[in-house]
């Protein structure tokens, strides 16, 4: 008998018992649908965030002061930004303070980022729905004018042009006379599009004047975190290296810190990496339990199959031939399992991206994941069908002939 003979009768066999060749395959399909669902789940969040991380800005550099307790805070100021000068980056740092901002009722808490009159152009991540950004001009003189995000704009203006409306914000401020409270009103100018829930796309945020932040909130000069891009014919390594080199000699080297988002890129690929083999691992134990139901099934399936085999060999069919029916009829049944479970998982990952787009923007099915699913179903049938094909071919023919 040669395959597809054996196929063919492989398949009249799963027919004719329907029910059971489902419940047979009922562990191979949740395992196979539980490990590529994890995988594939793990490269579109993986790539997200990745995108996200670029749109923000690749070859990017933060430094922030270390918090030690005991030890006096020390911002930055404008001289440290002044000594980084001559480096081969792009300077995107802010000034950032949290605000009440007040309109007509409603209220909301604001995270106030003061950037500087370039920042639109070098960060390609903010974009406007509406409106414009502040001029240079605007920044020289600290003009009380505000761009909000989209969702900040939609929660103070429901169902109104926030262009051209004012705002009241107030936070309260350290001076020469104590903590006062300080007051100033601002107008809506834009508004940005909406982030993503990635990075924290639901916070109430502004962007303002740098200066603006100066004179009301801050210390004139004074940065809580510098943010750099390295351009793009810099060496990375080499340019954080010197930069930290600098900032040492000015500030010493035990009080600041420097990250950069390709360490974020790594440290997350590590995570999803982890999590999607323990992932895979739990789904592995759903293919083993699927592998033992397949065993039993196959085992019984010989004893009922007792006198044909008998008859078989009789007829002249060789051992290799019942071992090689047998271990087919297994493949199949895992086979098909696994087909099933990776068609569910194309379905419930292409739901998943549909219902929640911002976390998932894109679908992504690797070939090489469906290429396991039916690789490590197809062995699992061979694996846990060796015994039951093995006990079919070594039935005597005579004891099987009178097996009742």
């Amino acid at each position: 008998m040669n395959v597809l003979e054996n196929l063919q009768t492989a398949f009249s066999a799963i027919a004719s018992n329907k029910l059971r060749s489902l419940l047979t395959m009922l562990g191979v399909i949740i395992g196979v649908f539980a490990v590529t669902t994890m995988l594939s789940l793990g490269q579109m969040a993986t790539q997200a965030i990745t995108k996200q991380l670029d749109s923000i800005g690749g070859r990017t550099l933060f430094v922030q002061p270390k918090y030690d307790p005991g030890r006096p805070y020390r911002s930055f100021t404008q001289d440290d930004l002044d000594a980084l000068g001559s480096l081969p980056l792009r300077d995107v740092s802010s000034a950032s303070t949290t605000v009440s901002a007040e309109v007509a009722g409603r209220s909301a808490t604001l995270s106030l980022s003061g950037v500087k009159g370039d920042y639109a152009e070098q960060s390609p991540d903010v974009q406007l729905t509406s409106g414009r950004f502040f001029t240079e001009t605007e920044v020289a003189g600290s003009a009380p004018v505000i761009v909000l995000s989209a969702a900040t704009a939609q929660k103070l203006f429901p169902q109104q042009n926030p262009l051209g409306k004012v705002l009241r914000v107030s936070a309260r401020t350290a001076s020469g006379q104590g903590v006062v409270l300080q007051r100033e009103q601002v107008t809506v100018i834009g508004v940005t599009q909406p982030a993503s829930a990635l990075f924290g796309g639901g916070q109430d945020s502004g962007i303002v004047p740098i200066t603006f932040v100066w004179r009301s909130f801050a210390e004139r000069g004074s940065y809580d975190v510098l943010q750099f891009r390295v351009r793009p014919e810099a060496n990375l390594p080499q340019t954080e290296a010197t930069l930290r080199r600098v900032l040492e000699r000015r500030r010493g080297s035990d009080n600041f810190e420097v990250f950069n988002l390709d360490q974020f890129v790594q440290q997350f690929s590590q995570i999803t990496t982890v999590l999607q083999l323990l992932l895979a691992g739990i789904g592995g134990l759903s293919l083993l339990v699927g592998g033992i139901g397949i065993m039993n099934i196959m085992l019984v399936s010989v004893t009922e199959r007792t006198r044909e085999i008998g008859l078989r060999k009789a007829l002249g069919a060789r051992r290799g031939t019942i071992l090689g029916q047998f271990l087919i009829e297994a493949v199949t049944l895992t086979a098909l399992g696994g087909l099933i479970g990776y068609l569910l998982t194309v379905l419930t990952v292409t739901l998943i991206s549909l219902a929640a787009p911002q976390y998932f923007p894109q679908v992504i099915l690797s070939p090489g994941v469906a290429l396991l699913a039916l690789v490590v179903s197809a062995l699992t049938g061979v694996i846990f069908g060796v015994w039951p094909a093995q006990r079919a071919a070594a039935l005597p023919p005579i004891e099987a002939l009178r097996y009742e």
